[in-house]
């Protein structure tokens, strides 16, 4: 068994109402290269008795970060997850173009987040869904490199903070993330789209 694939991030706006967490507005970023997350937990606390641990109150999760490379940020992109503004800007001789704005006015929202992991498991793909429940993007570094005799292909790296979700029912107390096994990436995507509000309309 091993992870030989990583691909289609999915992103969609959450929403909470007294613990009820919906997600619309999702969209499809077109590409992922990798993704990582690093979290941070409480410390263990272990109970000794005759000499050794008999009881260990684990430590649980606190936080975490996701960084996210992928082939490029759209415009689009970058304003979904950022959070950005449009302005009309006049050049030259009446011509207009649109900008994305980074000022003080800029704030990200919460997201929820979604990717597909492609495993092989006894010589069959298989495809696990990957979601985490709240997660906020800080705007990425910017860096480029001139083209020369040869194309060094050059991505693109945002992180993400995790936070547990606000989501408490009979089933879950708070999740960050939750994922789910498929037969293929097509079914693995659908699944993502659904739970992440691809295609649901909701205020922005």
């Amino acid at each position: 068994m091993a992870i030989k694939g990583l691909s289609i991030p999915v992103f969609g706006r959450y929403h909470n109402e007294n613990g009820v967490v919906t997600y619309t507005d999702g969209m499809v970023n077109p590409h992922a290269v990798s993704y990582q997350i690093s979290l941070t937990a409480g410390d263990n606390n272990p109970f000794y008795a005759d000499n050794r641990i008999v009881e260990n109150d684990v430590g649980m999760f606190s936080s975490g970060i996701l960084k996210l490379e992928t082939d490029d940020f759209t415009a689009e992109t970058s304003k979904y997850l950022l959070g950005l503004k449009e302005v009309t800007r006049t050049y030259g001789e009446s011509k207009t173009v649109t900008t994305l704005v980074y000022d003080d006015s800029q704030k990200s929202p919460v997201l929820g987040y979604g990717i597909i992991e492609e495993h092989q498991i006894n010589e069959v793909n298989k495809y696990k869904a990957v979601i985490l429940k709240k997660v906020v993007f800080g705007i990425p570094e910017d860096a480029a490199t001139t083209r020369g005799e040869k194309i060094d292909w050059q991505t693109k790296t945002i992180e993400g903070a995790i936070s547990r979700s606000d989501e408490v029912n009979d089933k879950v107390a708070h999740p960050w993330k939750e994922d789910a096994w498929f037969d293929s990436e097509s079914e693995a995507l659908v699944f993502l789209k659904a739970v992440l509000g691809v295609g649901v309309k909701g205020s922005v």
